[in-house]
């Protein structure tokens, strides 16, 4: 009997998924197994060794074949930083999210501009951090490693370079040609197009952050005005320094919520993979009434959403067993009386999830590999250096 199979990795911290599907053509008849990798996430810091052998089942996986889908579902570096292995990889198709395009900013100015001020915030941020190490104590230091921006768009434009075809998607985006499925439907819920409908509010900061001329960053610490207690002109400089953490919260939140939420229907079954989808994108996919039940959850390293969004897609009752994977464990308790929620064994290297054809009767399948595909170079060349054909 058809199975699929959903594959979770312990990689340390983030996420890494592997859905295994046998898609079937309904012109030749034929079952191509089919692979999509979701994320590739692990420590935030420095090649980490744990992350290999993930890599090395994926290939044994893939058996010599193209990847057919890899999904990036947000640019936290916890989702994307162990995309650097990928280069061993043939990518087929890519997705990334919409604000990733590079025309992005011409077709969403304000958003495009929202973002632009967000991680000029980031930079002031760092740069303080830089100058005053001390004041990057506890959450600081991991929220600012998460949301450096500028190495997120590195592993960003080496996906787009190691993809064949690397697309960029929201809700309501077209998908035909994105993917290479001819059975499987898949179906993106979120992000909005507009990334402002989950910008956060920040709170200015009186950094003293001083730029000179070629770049230079120095900080400025001003001496109390003639009359001012001392003591308490810099308790009030300190306290004006107090939101940092806050607006880093800010936009480590945005960027969660901007999370790809795609769903994956296949012969009676609906997974639905959210990334780390906040409270505010969860809002805003039950606003436009994209919700619906589901058999099988992934959620986000950083908890669960919240009661009336499970109402909707794990609701109580009925004869469908319901499933659940949370990498980190968070929400598990919350999860119990509408599905069979877990998480990777600790030490193991990974976790699977099985679904077996419930629309069907059994028949002995006519399966096959996927085809690997040609890895073209750049301007008509193949990797190998000869000359692609026409």
């Amino acid at each position: 009997m058809a199975t699929l199979r959903v594959r979770t990795y312990s990689a340390r911290f983030g996420d890494t998924l592997l859905v295994s599907v046998p898609d079937q053509d309904a012109g030749t008849g034929l079952t191509t197994v089919r692979h999509v990798l979701i994320d590739a996430g692990h420590v935030l810091v420095g090649e980490d060794p744990a992350f290999r052998p993930v890599l090395e089942d994926v290939l044994t996986q893939l058996d010599g074949a193209p990847l057919d889908l890899y999904v990036l579902s947000h640019e936290h570096l916890d989702s994307v930083q162990g995309s650097q292995s990928l280069e061993r990889l043939k990518l087929r198709h890519a997705w990334l999210t919409a604000s990733a395009a590079p025309d992005y900013s011409e077709q969403h100015g304000d958003s495009a501009r929202q973002l632009a001020r967000s991680k000029a915030l980031y930079d002031d941020l760092s740069e303080y951090c830089r100058l005053r190490p001390e004041a990057a104590r506890g959450s600081v230091q991991s929220l600012l490693l998460g949301n450096d921006y500028r190495k997120a768009e590195e592993h960003a434009e080496l996906l787009r370079g190691l993809a064949e075809h690397p697309h960029y998607v929201c809700r309501g985006a077209k998908l035909e040609g994105t993917h290479p499925f001819k059975e499987a439907k898949l179906e993106v819920w979120a992000p909005e197009a507009e990334t402002r409908e989950y910008t956060g509010r920040v709170f200015p900061v009186a950094l003293g952050l001083e730029r000179r001329p070629g770049g230079g960053v120095s900080l400025h610490v001003p001496t109390p005005p003639a009359g001012v207690d001392a003591s308490a002109f810099y308790n009030l400089l300190s306290w004006r320094r107090q939101g940092m953490g806050d607006d880093l919260l800010a936009i480590d939140t945005t960027a969660k919520n901007m999370s790809i939420v795609f769903s994956l229907e296949w012969r009676g079954w609906r997974l639905l993979f959210a990334g780390d989808a906040g409270a505010r994108s969860w809002t805003l996919m039950k606003q436009r009434d994209v919700l619906r039940p589901v058999h099988f959850l992934q959620a986000g390293d950083h908890g669960t959403p919240g009661e009336d969004i499970l109402d909707a897609i794990l609701p109580v009752g009925g004869d469908t067993q319901r499933y659940a994977v949370i990498s980190e464990g968070n929400g598990v308790a919350r999860l119990r009386s509408r599905c069979l929620p877990s998480t990777p064994p600790p030490g193991a290297l990974y976790m699977d999830l099985t679904f077996e054809d419930r629309e069907r009767p059994q028949v002995t399948p006519r399966t096959r590999r996927a085809v690997p595909a040609r890895a073209f170079g750049v301007r008509g060349h193949t990797r190998g250096g000869g000359k692609r054909r026409a």
